[in-house]
């Protein structure tokens, strides 16, 4: 599928250091688990659009969860988008369980010892967040393949206008942002969501990914967070707030061709737990896009002095979504799942069959990730034209 001639112009075009960017374009990751690996298809499919060693068409980022994990690598290569890309898939393609929470039959029954024994011990003492999984790995990666130092290198450059990640505040039971960026960007409050600029670090990306009871709450101050789906109410705010014209969105729900199925019993524990996996992860991106619709809707009926005096503004959005549901691959790569990891879902009464739902977003093995790779990459080339005109007309 060839591209329209005005975004193939644009790219023949692209400067690899533009020093006026026309227009600020988002890139907005939601959270998913191991289902992420489908947004770096996506990504990928976008880099080979590009010349080699162009600046990203991305000037701000902003994700939850894993989704946070993805812009933030991406977001400390914007001066070269290609190398960038090519840094994700790779670190996702050769990525395995043991990478992100302790998977062995020691590991998992270690973890488990330290939960208990620090619940027997006095009051006084702090015992740590409840977790059925030790998330430790996954620190241990982010400190290793992700250089934060660059962000503000990129921001200073001009390649990069800001970046947010979004965590829930526990104690508040609110919605946190944290953002790095310009220093024209000001902080923001509303009911139940807020903004605060800091130095984006592990942690961050820690706690926006802790999903809740699978993986421990992080420390950040003196509250603790947990997964950024939680409490997010307008996924979108985040983009708007650090002055985004488009805002390309890749939602890691449920696909467009999932077809209702039917329960011949009763749901059990272990379905009822993939029902709130689906209810924290599906974090009312649809609604916020109608809603921004609907303003865009009035900002086009106002006159221009109006708009401007009531502070409103055009935002273009553009949603991916995946074609296919997650859980057929899921059951299929099911048997790749360390053993430890299936012994303690049998334990919980989880079925690879029944319960697939939970499954397809813990399963961090390479066969599941590189078909998730794949399927995000085809549904990018799949809409290519569209694409290109909205990342360069």
């Amino acid at each position: 599928m060839l591209p329209c001639s005005t975004a193939y112009g644009a790219i023949c075009n692209v400067p690899t250091r533009p020093k006026k960017p026309q227009k600020h374009i988002a890139l907005m990751l939601s959270g998913g688990g191991a289902r992420a690996a489908y947004q770096v298809g996506v990504i990928k499919a976008i880099s080979e659009w590009l010349p080699r060693a162009s600046v990203s068409p991305f000037t701000i980022y902003c994700g939850a969860s894993a989704g946070a994990l993805n812009i933030t690598a991406l977001a400390c290569h914007a001066s070269c988008f290609t190398l960038g890309a090519k840094k994700l898939n790779r670190l996702w393609t050769n990525l395995s369980t043991q990478d992100v929470f302790s998977s062995s039959f020691e590991g998992m029954l270690g973890h488990i010892g330290r939960q208990s024994f620090s619940r027997m011990q006095a009051s006084f003492h702090v015992a740590p967040s409840f977790a059925l999984l030790d998330n430790r790995p996954l620190r241990r990666l982010l400190q290793r393949v992700i250089h934060y130092h660059r962000l503000e290198q990129q921001i200073l450059s001009g390649n990069l206008r800001g970046i947010a990640v979004t965590a829930a505040n526990y104690e508040s039971g609110k919605s946190v942002t944290f953002f790095q960026g310009h220093s024209d960007l000001k902080p923001w409050r509303r009911a139940r969501s807020s903004g605060v600029h800091c130095q984006i670090n592990t942690e961050h990306l820690l706690a926006s990914s802790a999903i809740p009871i699978v993986f421990p709450a992080s420390r950040i101050g003196h509250s603790f967070y947990g997964d950024g789906a939680i409490h997010l109410i307008s996924p979108l705010r985040p983009a708007l707030k650090l002055g985004a014209d488009k805002v390309l969105c890749i939602d890691l729900g449920a696909s467009n061709g999932e077809e209702a199925r039917g329960l011949s019993h009763a749901p059990g524990l272990a379905a009822l737990g993939g029902h709130l996996m689906d209810a924290i992860f599906a974090d009312t991106l649809s609604a916020d896009l109608e809603h921004l619709h609907r303003m865009n809707t009035i900002t086009d009926a106002l006159p221009a002095e109006k708009a401007q005096e009531l502070e409103l503004r055009k935002v273009e959005p553009f949603y991916l979504a995946p074609s296919m549901p997650f859980e057929p691959i899921a059951q299929e790569c099911y048997a790749k799942m360390p053993l430890a990891t299936r012994g303690l879902m049998r334990i919980l009464g989880l079925s690879p069959v029944n319960d697939a739902t939970i499954t397809s977003y813990l399963l961090f093995e390479q066969e599941y990730i590189r078909q998730l790779i794949d399927m995000g990459y085809k549904d990018a080339q799949n809409r290519q034209s569209e694409l290109m005109c909205f990342l360069f007309d």
